[in-house]
């Protein structure tokens, strides 16, 4: 049977931190093989008010010295608690659906005498699969995905209100062969897709969200995700608490009205065939930036820098590599070394140092390799190199406005580097902000031939 009908009222009770389940059984079982702990009783799975998953679960005591000895266990200051600290709970609500979550830290409140106890948790994510047995169309899969909060999307298409008038709220269109519809409300960002099973596969919504995140500058995190793969349904509802430090980072091209369409499409498609999985390194460099931007602007200078070298070894390190010239000068400098009166300590040293630059990827050579090709402009390269050097030394207190502003405008043209970086890996074309210079305008970013 269908364990959740998404209507205005199911929606509704999501998004303003309302929902519960009810369940007639819950059983949390302790992750371990040998005579593991169980709880079992009825209870509740619910959104507190910060919107954070919780289990509450009434239960009997059986073996009170076993489970407070648990309860009281102490763990040793920062060490990894061991999984068998942990619970994995199996839930079956009123409507007969079995609901599951993993790696459960529980507390339990107890008052004496009694004969039973109350199991508190905070949960990450609860799940139910669902085998179905009678698809009308079982040649795609489908994907439902509810996003609190305000999102801005370009949106081509109306939706129809009772009152008999409309409003814009919806972006209709396909990237990758998969038919997608956004549809903005007030207080959240619902999507709809569909596709044959190759395009839209089970982890195909994390790249989505992966590049939306990108495209908004925000971290998207949603409340729901029912993802349909041929004959199984797999909903998951998640925690998505409110006090979340969410800044948005600067966007790398805008996306609020109908004309921002297709760089909206564009982007989302490229991502999508050119990032082969999820949790990519381009993906971690730009969530290492935007977490190190919700402190301040120049915060991020040092997780900006790092993360610009990070992509370049990654992607581009074939570029920073010595060319001939350098390794016939490398080789020239050797035989003096070896000829010369020198210590032998500090003759092996310089030898050895030699050769270890003669093998790492040079993130400024590469870069400034890239400035030849076109691929970006050198002041951007430049940029960054004195970024990175500014970035590990102690911060100088009391500057003048007009240093400040310099290192502002060198963090947003290492901000435009970033992206240029990223539009070359994903073969993105379309519109784009520049960073880089004063004013910040609009520009159209083409693929070097």
């Amino acid at each position: 049977m269908n364990a959740l009908n998404f209507n205005k009222e199911t929606i509704d009770k999501f998004i303003s931190n309302s929902f519960e389940i009810d369940c007639i059984d819950i059983c949390l079982t302790q992750k371990t093989d040998k005579d593991p702990i169980i709880y079992i009783g009825p209870g509740t799975l619910y959104q507190d008010e910060h919107g954070i998953l919780q289990l509450k679960l009434y239960s009997k005591i059986n073996d009170i010295k076993k489970e407070l000895s648990h309860q009281f266990k102490h763990h040793t200051p920062g060490k990894i608690i061991a999984h068998d600290n942990y619970f994995t709970l199996r839930a079956i609500d009123m409507s007969g659906n079995e609901w599951l979550a993993d790696n459960i830290w529980i507390s339990a409140h107890v008052s004496f005498p009694a004969s039973g106890q109350v199991i508190k948790s905070k949960l990450k994510e609860i799940e139910t699969i669902e085998q179905i047995d009678a698809r009308s169309n079982t040649e795609k899969n489908y994907l439902f995905i509810i996003v609190p909060g305000q999102y801005e999307i370009p949106c081509n298409e109306k939706e129809d209100l009772p009152n008999g008038g409309w409003r814009l709220n919806k972006a209709v269109f396909s990237a990758n062969k998969i038919d997608f519809e956004f549809r903005k409300l007030d207080n959240c960002l619902i999507i709809n897709a569909n596709a044959k099973p190759e395009n839209l596969e089970k982890d195909t919504y994390v790249k989505l969200l992966e590049a939306l995140s990108i495209i908004t500058g925000l971290i998207v995190r949603p409340v729901v995700i029912k993802n349909t793969q041929k004959d199984i349904d797999t909903l998951r509802i998640k925690s998505v608490d409110d006090s979340f430090t969410n800044n948005k980072f600067p966007l790398p091209f805008k996306h609020s009205t109908p004309a921002d369409l297709e760089s909206f499409t564009c982007f989302l498609e490229k991502y999508l065939i050119n990032i082969e999985a999820p949790f990519s390194d381009l993906f971690g460099f730009w969530h290492k930036i935007n977490r190190a931007w919700q402190a301040s602007i120049e915060n991020s200078s040092l997780s900006l820098g790092v993360a610009i070298e990070g992509i370049v070894k990654t992607y581009f390190g074939e570029l920073g590599l010595p060319d001939d010239e350098i390794f016939q000068q490398a080789e020239g400098a050797k035989q003096i070394l070896k000829d010369m009166d020198l210590g032998q300590r500090i003759k092996d040293r310089l030898l050895s140092s030699i050769g270890g630059l003669l093998k790492n990827t040079s993130p400024k050579g590469a870069l400034y390799q890239m400035a030849q090709n076109d691929l970006l402009n050198k002041a951007m390269a430049d940029e960054w190199v004195k970024l990175r050097n500014k970035s590990v030394h102690p911060d100088k207190m009391n500057q003048d406005p007009s240093a400040v502003q310099a290192y502002i405008d060198q963090i947003y043209t290492c901000i435009a580097l970033f992206y240029r970086l990223l539009f070359i890996i994903i073969e993105y074309e379309g519109s784009y902000i520049d960073f880089s210079e004063i004013g910040w305008p609009e520009k159209k970013f083409e693929l070097k031939k």
